[in-house]
């Protein structure tokens, strides 16, 4: 077991909630080690995350400017944090942005393949950013790749909510819940191998053979 649990209620992120609730990370035991306690993470690929830090940069202020000149005022990466009953639920949002008689939109910029979690993701964020400020409102939603936009209604996060708070209730229990190896679950799980035994390790598949 990880050696420093957090302090006060376990901590939960939009982005590790979103990929559980489609499937993507079919493991509950990644999210709730990482809403639970503190602990080394696995070492990123230092080259890789820095490219992934200067696109995703260039692709935001893109969308900035366009948002500027199409007459919205922007705000840029509004960090938020909503604290329950049970757990704590924080993100930060790449943009929002405003316009006198239009609604409020969330916009992610996502410099990947697209993945159903990214609507996801927004989604959350049009449920959580009210709560956090307190007030009753509803937002658009826009996650922006390279080459094309996907919106995300309020329907949308209306549909998710009680899921959302479904698992965050769940994760928020103190029994640890068991792994669920997988190539797919554990090829970007942060978890060391040494807090996750059952950690996914490919086979090398190296044979020879006289039938050809």
């Amino acid at each position: 077991m990880p050696t420093t649990p957090r302090s006060g209620l376990p901590v939960f992120s939009v982005t590790r909630l979103a990929k559980v609730l489609v499937g993507e990370q079919p493991c509950l035991l990644e999210p709730w080690l990482s809403g639970h306690f503190k602990f080394d993470k696995v070492n990123r690929d230092p080259n890789s995350l820095a490219t992934w830090k200067i696109n995703h940069t260039e692709l935001l202020s893109k969308v900035t400017e366009q948002y500027l000149s199409d007459g919205w005022k922007p705000q840029v990466e509004q960090f938020f944090r909503v604290t329950g009953v049970v757990a704590v639920l924080n993100g930060k949002v790449d943009l929002i942005v405003k316009k006198p008689d239009c609604r409020p939109k969330i916009v992610d910029a996502k410099t990947g393949e697209v993945r159903e979690s990214d609507v996801v993701q927004v989604a959350i964020e049009m449920i959580a950013l009210p709560m956090a400020w307190g007030v009753h409102m509803t937002f658009d939603g826009e996650v922006v790749y390279p080459t094309h936009t996907v919106p995300v209604r309020q329907a949308d996060a209306d549909r998710i909510r009680p899921a959302l708070f479904k698992l965050l209730k769940h994760l928020a229990l103190d029994s640890r819940p068991a792994a669920s190896p997988g190539e797919g679950a554990c090829r970007f799980c942060e978890v060391p191998a040494s807090e996750c035994p059952d950690r996914f390790v490919p086979e090398t598949a190296i044979a020879t053979t006289m039938e050809f």
